[in-house]
């Protein structure tokens, strides 16, 4: 009897821990969700320049800040949401180098919202290097769509998240 009511406890608590979200909370990630897809449409298209940094480096480049100045706008309208910022780097160098490069850069950012006031607990970062490449080739175009940072908005603890 006991092995089967283990299992059970295990469950009901993990489930009852679990968090329900309201129609409000679902409603408010949806629009910051429409609202950071909407701001990563104008550096895609180059209405305003996308995320860079200086080569071989995770320093930001100033022409960086008007797009992270609008990530932390959304940050900051919607309190209660957390952020992912997941670094990647293009396939030139070792691998160990380029997975640590795109930590830092991830860093880097997640350091620009926090000046920008932004809670620091509210942002994880994640490092990918070159390990998941937009595109699959060896020229320079792709070398340059593959070096990027990625965004991802969630509502949940970050115990169920990682």
């Amino acid at each position: 009897m006991i092995k089967y009511l283990i299992p059970f406890l295990f469950l009901f608590s993990f489930f009852s821990s679990c968090h329900k979200y309201t129609q409000a909370e679902r409603e408010e990630k949806r629009r910051a969700e429409a609202e950071l897809q909407s701001v990563l449409s104008l550096a895609s298209s180059r209405e305003i320049p996308p995320i860079d940094f200086e080569f071989n480096s995770a320093k930001l480049k100033p022409s960086s800040y008007p797009l992270l100045d609008k990530v932390a706008e959304i940050l900051l309208k919607y309190p209660r949401l957390k952020l992912i910022v997941e670094g990647h780097t293009d396939d030139i160098g070792d691998a160990d180098y380029n997975y640590w490069l795109s930590m830092q850069r991830a860093d880097s950012v997640k350091a620009y919202l926090v000046k920008k006031g932004i809670y620091p607990d509210f942002i994880r970062i994640r490092g990918y290097g070159e390990s998941r490449p937009i595109v699959k080739e060896n020229s320079q175009k792709a070398r340059d769509l593959n070096r990027r940072v990625e965004f991802k908005l969630t509502g949940r603890s970050w115990e169920t998240v990682f």
